[in-house]
């Protein structure tokens, strides 16, 4: 029985520390907070986002990250951000002053080097390189002088730190990704601050940095904003390229990142991410969510676009316009569009806003249009999508600009009217015509500074 006993007690014992020796696969976040009264702190990351809340009485936040994908991350403290690197399962503890930016966080836990480096490297910006007007304003030999000194700077830093060796890697290529991307913007960038478009670079100049970078890192794409930037742009460059004239770059767009990214991770963002906003904008529909389904393997990304597309179905023309009813008419009284349709004419509505600078640059050029088919068959409607707030500088704008058509303020933004959202309308301006049955032409109408394609549309229809 003593025997007995005993195994049954060693196979317990056994048991109990299985039990025990379940792996971790978590990480515990938390940290102190002075001069910080909101209820919420707010972490995101690479398609991350997540609310910590915060301790009022005691200062302190909490929370407990399962399954983290390992990264760099931002923590917003109130208007202070504080970059920090987050591993899968490691505990990280922040002590910060959310007013006293001078003041440096102090990070405990194992990747508190890491977190150190961070903040410490965010301080050499503007000490190596300064005012990034003043950077890019200089000529070439004194831009590439700086950002060598830059890049030297942070290397020599980064092996300082005592980083871990896998982490010291990724951020040395990650260095390699900035100073790249400085190269790649400096010519554009210098155009703007001297307002010469003709400006190019000497044939000295490394404009081919960026092309020598591998596109398929999938580590370095999740971690690095740098690198998803430049992968962005040499994309845009490609398509460009490929592009015809009379081409349509959304669908080349996304036959680019198909052939051009191999990385499943990599061609599977960035696919759903351009389909974010281009599919609510294409003028082909049908063959743009065909070439999305086609190329994209990730099943929760193909749901969301698929019920975008199936939304946007019903805004495809020939379908009867969604509506807007009673909203404030600058002349006085309020107008429907009801009370525009089933007279004859054609209604063209630019949907915009007070503060949108493009919204803006599209208006004396509509005023042309404006003049130039008075009198014809067709309406002019500005429907403005500014907050309730906004209404005297909505007013004020059409004076000083002498903004004529009819002019409709709804007191919602597009995210908030009804008609804006049944036109899943994501950015501005958006011109949308509309034929005198009430049926629409085009839910995504040529702009009028793209204004050879408005008037043809504009004579097809007998305008």
């Amino acid at each position: 029985m003593k025997k007995l006993l005993l195994i049954l007690f060693a196979v317990s014992l056994i048991v109990s520390c299985e039990k025990k020796e379940k792996p971790k696969d978590f990480l515990v976040l938390s940290g102190e907070v002075d001069n910080f009264r909101k209820r919420t702190i707010e972490l995101t990351g690479y398609n991350f986002e997540r609310k910590i809340r915060f301790d009022r009485k005691n200062k302190t936040f909490l929370d407990t990250l399962k399954n983290i994908t390992p990264g760099h991350y931002t923590l917003k403290i109130g208007k202070r951000p504080v970059q920090v690197y987050l591993s899968s399962l490691d505990d990280l503890k922040l002590i910060v002053d959310a007013k006293k930016r001078t003041k440096d966080p102090v990070f405990e836990g194992a990747t508190a080097n890491i977190n150190k480096y961070i903040t410490e490297k965010a301080k050499k910006l503007g000490v190596v390189l300064g005012n990034a007007n003043k950077l890019f304003s200089m000529n070439e030999d004194e831009f590439l002088s700086k950002m060598d000194s830059y890049k030297s700077t942070l290397e020599d830093l980064a092996n300082a730190s005592q980083l871990p060796a896998d982490y010291l890697e990724k951020e040395m290529r990650n260095i390699n990704y900035e100073f790249a991307l400085a190269i790649k913007n400096y010519q554009g960038f210098h155009r703007i601050l001297y307002g010469d478009e003709e400006f190019e670079v000497s044939d000295q100049f490394p404009m081919d940095i960026p092309d020598d970078i591998d596109l398929n890192i999938s580590v370095d794409y999740i971690n690095s904003k740098p690198y998803r930037d430049l992968i962005k742009r040499r994309l845009d460059d490609v398509t460009n390229k490929k592009n015809r004239q009379d081409g349509d770059f959304d669908l080349t767009y996304l036959e680019t990142v198909h052939t051009e990214i191999n990385d499943t991770l990599v061609k599977n963002d960035l696919l759903h991410k351009a389909a974010e906003k281009q599919i609510t904008t294409t003028i082909n529909l049908k063959e743009y969510y065909r070439k999305y389904n086609s190329y994209s393997t990730n099943t929760a990304n193909k749901a969301e676009i698929g019920e975008l597309y199936n939304k946007l179905k019903l805004t495809a023309k020939g379908q009867p316009s969604p509506k807007f009813d009673k909203l404030e008419n600058y002349n006085g009284g309020k107008t429907s569009l009801d009370d525009l349709i089933g007279k004859g004419k054609y209604v063209y509505i630019d949907v915009w806003a007070t503060w949108c600078g493009f919204c803006k640059k599209e208006i004396p050029l509509l005023k042309r249009f404006e003049q130039q088919f008075h009198g014809k068959n067709i309406e002019f409607v500005s429907l403005s999508v500014d907050r309730p707030s906004s209404k005297a500088k909505w007013k004020q704008t059409i004076k000083d600009r002498e903004m004529s058509g009819i002019q409709l303020f709804a007191g919602k933004t597009q995210e908030e009217l009804q008609f804006t959202k049944d036109y899943l309308i994501k950015g501005l301006p958006r011109f949308i015509l509309i034929d005198p049955d009430g049926k629409i032409v085009n839910a995504n109408a040529p702009r009028p500074s793209r204004s050879e394609e408005l008037i043809e549309l504009f004579e097809d229809l007998g305008i």
